[in-house]
């Protein structure tokens, strides 16, 4: 398995066929709106310099990837935070470390930027653990959501 760094420009088709996948494939769609990327949303981030995105590959074929948002921090001023806005693995490849390789990965190109903290969400519809109090999160809040 290769971890690198990508770019839209690169890999947004089989970004965005994984991510619909993983969704199809998972319950990470129960609860919430219809999955519709703005991939231009993302691809304006990255023109400013403010996405990161990590990627698996095997043989070539994108197995996961994990897209981080580097913002000002609204309520700190002065604070970059590197937020995690997508993390997915393909169905076929969960549970065999491929996460974690990732988020680890990040964190040490993240430690290369101006962001100070790293933030991650992990959706509670699923029937397993999250990932990162193993890797040293500390919980902090919880996000609760109403569709209207």
């Amino acid at each position: 398995m290769q971890i690198m760094m990508e770019t839209l420009a690169l890999a947004e088709s089989e970004m965005d066929a994984l991510i619909k996948s993983y969704y199809a494939d998972t319950t990470a769609q129960e609860g919430i709106p219809p999955l519709q990327m703005v991939w231009s949303f993302y691809r304006s981030l990255e023109d400013q310099g403010r996405l990161v995105i990590i990627s698996a590959r095997e043989s070539a074929e994108l197995i996961g990837f994990a897209m981080y948002m580097i913002m000002p921090h609204p309520q700190h001023g002065g604070l970059e935070h590197a937020m995690c806005n997508t993390l997915a693995v393909a169905t076929k490849h969960r549970g065999k470390g491929v996460g974690t390789l990732l988020v680890e990965s990040a964190e040490i190109y993240l430690r290369t930027t101006k962001a100070a903290v790293m933030l991650h969400g992990f959706r509670a519809i699923y029937d397993v653990k999250p990932l990162f109090p193993k890797l040293g999160f500390t919980l902090t809040e919880q996000i609760y959501i109403k569709v209207l």
